[in-house]
Order: C-alpha cells, then structure tokens, then sequence
C-alpha cells in the first residue's frame, strides 16, 4: 500500500508539473479559464462569461464550491491543476484495496499502477480544468466501499459523486438499480437498501436540477447538452466515419488495458458511461483526451481488476504476465500515440509568453476584455473578460496576437478587429513581440 500511494504522489506531482508547463506557455483552453470565473465567484453568481452566466445553467456541480476556498486564498489557475492532478491520482489506491481483496499484494500493487498509467486517465488529468475529472476516483472509492461492505462511506460517496455532474445521477441510477437487483438475488437486503436508496437519490438530484436549480440559475428553453446527440456539422462524422470513430475509440479504452475488461461480467458497470458519450453525435465525446472520459474510466479500472482477478485464479503466473504485458501497453501508447499530445502542449518558455504576460497584467481589474482562448485562462479571475467579441456592448480592451492561428481568430474575430480599428473604436495601447492590447478610444 505505501507503494501505492508513493506512486499516486509521485503521479500527481508529475502531472502538476506538466499542467503547470502547459499554462504558462499559453497552452490551457478555454476550460480552465471558465473554471476559475466560476469557481473564483461562489457567491456572487458562479458563472462565466462563455456559459453566459451561471455554471448551473448548464451543468449541477456543487461539488466545485469546496475548491472555492483554495482558489481564492492562492488566487492562480494553478490550483485547478492541482486539485485536478490529485483527484486522477486517488483512483490508484482504490483500485488496489479493491484488487487486494481478489489478488495477492503485489499483483494488486502492479493493478494499480496500471491504473496510473492508463493513457484515457492521464489524458483527463492533463487536458483543462473539468468537473469530469473527480468521476474516476469518485466511482471507484464508492465501488471498493460498496464491495466491503462500508455502506455509510458509499453513502458519503454516493452524495459526492452525485455532486460532480448530472450525467453522473443516470450513471448511479444504472448502477444502483442494477446492484440491487443482484443484491436480491443472493438475498442481501442491506445491499438492496442502499442500491435502491442509491438509485432514488439519483433520479431526486436529476429531476430537482431540471425542476428546481436550472429554473433558479436562470435557465429557459432547451437543455445546452441536448446538441451534443441533435450534433452540428463542424462536428458531427460522417459516413464511414461514424463507426469507424467510435470502434477506434473502443479500442483505444481496451488495447492498454489487453482487454483484460471483457474478461468479466464486471464491464456491464462501465457500459452507461460508455454508452453517453457513444451515443453522442460529437466526435469530441469518444476523443481520448477530452474530459468526457471521466464518466467512464473509474469503471473500467474496476472491471480491469476483475478480470485480473478472474485469471490469476486459475493461473497467478499467467495474471502477473497479463498485468505487465497492460504496464507496457500503456506506456506505448503514452509514448507513442499519447491522447496528451506531449509535442503539442509541452515546451520550455520563450521570450513571447513573457510578451503576454506582460499584456494580460496591463488590464485592469475587474475591466471587460476580449481575447482568445489560450489568453483567457490567464484571465479567469476577471469576472468581465470573454472569448471573442460583439458589439452588444463593445469591451473596454481587446488582446489580440499576430501569432495565433485558430480558426475562429483568423475567420471572424480578426476580420471584425480589423474593421473596427478602421472605424476608430479601437487604439493599439501597448504591442509586444506580435501581441497587442487595445483599447477603446
């Protein structure tokens, strides 16, 4: 166990490391800017300027109020790559109690470690700031409480992760209507009352956002999410790519792991995450790296141990060679095909992010600036600054780099700050290295 949480240390610290690296060479996205205007207001809104308002429009995740604390007294992004970091590394340690309850210590220690070094967790601890990075450790915490029998823990569990996103209320309804039906199979009435009382609380959380908190925050119309299974064309595959996608989608959650999942029945716990995000029209759901795997990747790893489990009852031998034949899956695909993208997000600081450094502190506090993604994250703890631009009302600032190249930039936004510093509602205030920050005149 001491090795266990060695290696979950050493894998949060690693994966701060390169957060850190990431946001300070201008790499964070739009999340992690979102995430601090929410967060970094829990009483005056909680909302961000992308979500045009409170978070609880679009998503129930109280569970983020207990981050506000910390963000606020060191006041730097940083901290969300923390917190983030250390939730992907708490998956490890349940994973092993599980596992050593079915296996001897070591091969369960070895389990574990796969799970630290599967690809689909390390690229949901390393992308942006997101609510979906508390699921993994929060299902398998409460799938080791449940299993040994701690039913007040699972308890306390079931009110956590029904406290990180919505989606996970219809995955606990899954779960807990299924487990207490097979608790009624083998005449476990404790296990039925806490599967049932775990399924009604999920449908009670579900129901009373839709009825109760989306109403509260302000929300009217249709649900935002709903888009995501209408699916819009920049997104939305077509043809061939429809199953083509989601089977190499299937096979990057299984080949890292050997397969070893579909050994046990025990994947049927995995199958509504998988089916949520399989089931939605944006490719950007069965993308490995993106936050969406969280809904799913605690189960997986539960369902892995299992199939470990299975084997090395008839052949240990033949277990621990499984095991490390997944270890070094993992770390080729780490390295070779990672869903991190090391090339792309990691590098050492250069001469123009201390240009943008110096920009973003030129704004004033507070003050309404528009900018792009990767220069919003710096600014999450001014509540006015936003993504782009409109002129309903025009922004006191705008921070703009020559430099940048994503598609909305170079389409709309430029063209747009081009004819309005024609029209003369904009002066250039302050330009460095192909950065500029202006003002209105």
């Amino acid at each position: 166990m001491r090795a266990v949480w060695i290696a979950s240390a050493v894998f949060a610290v690693v994966m701060t490391a390169l957060g850190i690296d990431r946001y300070v060479t201008y790499h964070s996205g739009a999340d992690l800017g979102e995430f601090v205007q929410t967060i970094s207001t829990p009483l005056s809104g909680f909302g961000d300027t992308a979500e045009g308002g409170s978070h609880f429009l679009h998503h129930f995740s109280p569970l983020l109020y207990l981050v506000s604390p910390l963000l606020l007294a060191l006041h730097t992004p940083i901290v969300l790559i923390a917190v983030q970091a250390i939730a992907g590394a708490l998956v490890a340690p349940a994973i092993y109690l599980f596992a050593r309850r079915r296996m001897d210590e070591r091969l369960a220690m070895l389990v574990a470690f796969v799970a630290l070094l599967y690809p689909a967790l390390v690229g949901v601890v390393f992308t942006d700031f997101h609510e979906n990075g508390f699921a993994p450790a929060a299902i398998a915490w409460l799938i080791w409480a449940v299993d040994a029998r701690r039913f007040w823990i699972a308890a306390l569990l079931v009110a956590v992760t029904l406290g990180i996103k919505e989606d996970e209320a219809l995955v606990l309804l899954a779960l807990g209507a299924g487990f207490a039906v097979y608790s009624a199979r083998r005449g476990d009435r404790p296990g039925v009352v806490f599967g049932a009382g775990s399924a009604v609380a999920a449908v009670v959380v579900f129901a009373s956002y839709f009825a109760v908190v989306r109403p509260m925050a302000g929300g009217v119309g249709a649900w935002f999410a709903l888009d995501y299974y209408e699916g819009h064309s920049f997104d939305t595959p077509h043809g061939a790519a429809i199953v083509l996608g989601r089977l190499t989608f299937l096979l990057e959650v299984l080949v890292p792991l050997a397969f070893v999942p579909l050994f046990t029945p025990a994947f049927v716990l995995a199958l509504p995450g998988l089916l949520e995000v399989l089931s939605s029209r944006w490719a950007i759901t069965y993308t490995m790296g993106q936050h969406y795997a969280g809904v799913w990747i605690g189960e997986v790893l539960i369902a892995f141990a299992v199939g470990v489990a299975s084997v090395a009852r008839r052949n240990p031998a033949a277990a621990h060679n499984l095991v490390r034949a997944a270890l070094a899956l993992c770390v080729l695909n780490l390295a070779v095909a990672s869903p991190t993208h090391w090339g792309h997000y990691l590098r050492a600081r250069n001469a123009h992010d201390a240009a943008l450094d110096a920009l973003t502190a030129r704004v004033p506090a507070g003050a309404p600036v528009a900018t792009y993604d990767e220069v919003y994250s710096h600014l999450g703890f001014d509540r006015n600054a936003q993504i782009g631009f409109s002129p309903n009302p025009l922004p006191q600032y705008l921070l703009f780099d020559e430099r940048y190249d994503g598609a909305a930039w170079r389409t709309i936004y430029r063209p747009h700050l081009l004819d309005l510093l024609r029209e003369g509602h904009y002066r250039p205030l302050i330009f460095r290295d192909d950065a500029t920050l202006y003002v209105r005149t």
